[in-house]
């Protein structure tokens, strides 16, 4: 266990200053946008394709219709783990080596429907498959809920002035806060008091506008330091279910 540990902290990333600023000038920041962007339209295609085909093949499978349904799912599925073999490798640059299919070297149908069945190597990408949802989803809401709002503040010079349109920062009542610090001293207590209001503040100039434009970028690397770490996580997961790394504990 200890060693499973030291393996995962020496795996992980160690971000610095630089690397963040640096960001949005890395190619491969672009490929995983490109990825989690794409990950949740594939992630609901993958979902109603595994759930409708095997729902169907399990009811049909009374009728016999079910039972050549089934293996085109397993089939199909072989096709849709491929692609996105070659989709984490592409846009996440990850390295990894895919483990060959058995049905490949199969004597005959009957021998391939066997090795098709029995291949774990299958069962592990369906299990990716039905997972890239779950990840669409958490990808879908950090674009919508870092990057869209930080390049909406960007581009804060190009509308602010628009009839109908306020921007700026808005509370719903004044905030309002005493910070205080006191020290004794020998008999005496001495310390500093000050209030500190909050208000709101609505941009009606250029000059305000390339201010909120800049706290945007500044939000913009950020996010995209965070997306990063993200597709980090999505081109781990990749490598665990669609490479040999958990293949070889079946073996």
């Amino acid at each position: 266990m200890p060693d499973v540990v030291a393996r995962l902290r020496s795996s992980l990333p160690r971000p610095s200053l630089r690397t963040v600023v640096t960001t949005p000038l890395r190619r491969r920041t672009y490929g995983n946008l490109l990825y989690l962007v794409l990950a949740f339209p594939l992630g609901l295609g993958y979902f109603v394709f595994l759930s409708v085909g095997l729902s169907l093949s399990i009811g049909l499978s009374f009728v016999l219709i079910g039972i050549p349904l089934f293996f085109v799912v397993l089939a199909t599925s072989l096709v849709l783990v491929g692609f996105e073999r070659r989709l984490a490798t592409t846009l996440l640059a990850i390295d990894f080596e895919a483990p060959p299919w058995r049905v490949a070297d199969a004597d005959g149908p009957l021998d391939g429907a066997k090795r098709l069945v029995s291949d774990p190597a299958l069962w592990l990408g369906l299990a990716f498959l039905a997972t890239k949802l779950a990840v669409g989803v958490a990808a879908f809401t950090l674009l919508m809920g870092i990057l869209v709002p930080a390049l909406a503040i960007v581009a804060t010079p190009l509308y602010y002035d628009t009839p109908g349109v306020r921007v700026g920062v808005f509370l719903p009542t004044e905030l309002t806060q005493e910070l205080s610090l006191y020290i004794p001293w020998n008999e005496l207590l001495v310390g500093v008091s000050f209030v500190v209001r909050l208000s709101s503040w609505q941009v009606t100039s250029l000059v305000d506008a390339v201010a909120m434009s800049l706290g945007g970028l500044l939000v913009v690397i950020l996010g995209l330091a965070v997306l990063d770490g993200f597709a980090w996580l999505c081109g781990r997961w990749a490598r665990l279910l669609l490479g040999r790394s958990m293949l070889d504990r079946f073996r």
